[in-house]
């Protein structure tokens, strides 16, 4: 892998796509939601509660890059953890106001990502792929509840 950017890598690659899984399954159960296996209202809260940690965990990337003297200054460190906190409170929201923050959170997320100055260039073009791709999802995802009967 040392010629080959680490964006284009296979294992990056189909990890970075795997995380995608959960949202996608809300996506097909939302679209479909007769399916036996699963319990509609427990998914919805696994399904906030998957997108809570995502956040929290990229909050922890931006932690990762800080502390070894990356992108930001200490205002990173309080950033950060917004995305955790907030989380704790979409735990205990509807499911669709939830959707909506969650929605806010991962384009929030993205952008400073993307944008920030000391941010691995490789890293930032992941993040702006998987941003897009999440927020899409999310967005069907309201979409089908208003027009799925």
């Amino acid at each position: 892998m040392t010629n080959v950017p680490a964006f284009w890598s296979r294992i990056i690659t189909f990890t970075a796509l795997a995380g995608l899984l959960p949202f996608v399954a809300g996506l097909l159960l939302t679209l479909f939601p007769g399916l036996p296996l699963l319990d509609q209202m427990v998914f919805e809260r696994a399904l906030v509660g998957y997108g809570v940690l995502i956040l929290a965990f990229l909050g922890g990337v931006r932690w990762g890059l800080r502390l070894q003297g990356g992108a930001g200054s200490d205002l990173t460190f309080v950033m950060g953890i917004i995305g955790s906190v907030a989380g704790f409170f979409m735990l205990l929201m509807p499911y669709t106001l939830a959707l909506v923050i969650l929605i806010i959170g991962f384009a929030l997320q993205g952008a400073w990502d993307i944008w920030s100055v000391g941010v691995p260039q490789l890293y930032s073009r992941l993040r702006r792929l998987m941003t897009l791709l999440v927020c899409l999802v999310l967005i069907a995802i309201l979409v089908a509840r208003f027009t799925v009967s």
